[in-house]
């Protein structure tokens, strides 16, 4: 039977391109010294969790096997060293502050040059906030004295938070406005304490007077795997919509009720110029059955108030 020992590797970013924070490694085998085997494989977990920490792909790559397969909880797989890398470094440039903790629960070795390493992760997106754990199972192979990975499978994977999904919405994090001919419009959005739902406060003032005003909270809808949203205005409508994501565009079908009971809906297209700019189109607008004229606008992202010193 083969010898068990546990590991933690824990790391932590304090911000967004920053150093690694800490890395912590305890081992034990009962009470016995590690083999040199089991050191090599101890420390390409330290070094799987420095190159996470440091976002470097290439450096997670070489701890593949070229032939390595790495499966995802959800069921999807890559193939092969350089496809692994491709995909951490799409995950670094979308989640750049990212952390990951480890912990090795145990090491079997089936043979001299075959080992099952079993374990499980905490995953922070944001590097602070605990969104998921999951449990994973790593099948190492030495070849040419080198032990790398040949298999990793991740599973059971539980869902802490939804900020790992709503993420993807935080280029809407700000205050956002349009000032056209017909009116100015003004967007504000932000996280609730949580990071559970963006909470969005919108208005149109015409002349200086506000028409209207209202409310939206966009969450993420588990069952049906979608983004959702509740609408609400000053008037007395309500509605939801759902978001979609193709590339930089964000498209919202609306849906909802008038004060005076009406069926509206409408098509919202989000296209992302930059990080300061949105288009906002909104099209297939209906009212019962009457149909409304399309517009669009280009929202601007405002500046931050300067900030006063502290008396």
């Amino acid at each position: 039977m083969g010898r068990c020992f546990p590991l933690i590797v824990v790391i932590a970013l304090a911000s967004m391109g920053d150093a690694t924070r800490l890395v912590h490694a305890q081992s034990s085998a009962g009470g016995g010294d590690l083999t040199k085997d089991e050191q090599a494989i101890q420390q390409a977990a330290v070094s799987y969790v420095d190159a996470y920490g440091n976002k470097d792909a290439a450096a997670i790559a070489e701890l593949f096997g070229a032939d390595a397969r790495l499966e995802y909880a959800d069921g999807a797989v890559v193939e092969g060293r350089e496809e692994i890398q491709a995909v951490f470094e799409e995950e670094f440039s979308e989640n750049p502050k990212a952390a990951l903790s480890v912990t090795m629960d145990s090491l079997r070795f089936i043979t001299p040059d075959v080992a099952v390493e079993e374990g499980s992760t905490e995953y922070f997106p944001d590097g602070e906030l605990l969104t998921s754990r999951a449990r994973y199972i790593v099948l190492h192979l030495k070849q040419d004295g080198v032990w790398r990975m040949a298999a990793v499978r991740s599973h059971d994977r539980e869902i802490l938070s939804t900020y790992e999904m709503l993420s993807d919405l935080e280029w809407l994090v700000g205050d956002w406005v349009d000032e056209g001919a017909d009116g100015v419009v003004e967007i504000s959005c932000r996280w609730d304490e949580d990071k559970s739902f963006l909470l969005q406060d919108f208005q149109l003032r015409r002349e200086g007077e506000v028409v209207i005003r209202g409310t939206q909270r966009i969450g993420w809808d588990p069952q049906a795997k979608q983004f959702r949203a509740w609408i609400f205005d000053s008037a007395g409508g309500f509605g939801d919509a759902s978001w979609t994501n193709t590339g930089d565009v964000w498209v919202s079908k609306v849906r909802g009720t008038s004060v005076d009971g009406t069926s509206i809906s409408a098509t919202r297209t989000f296209s992302l110029l930059d990080k300061d700019h949105i288009i906002l189109e909104t099209t297939d607008r209906l009212a019962g059955d009457e149909q409304l004229p399309d517009f669009a606008v280009t929202l601007t992202r405002r500046a931050p108030a300067p900030q006063t010193a502290a008396q």
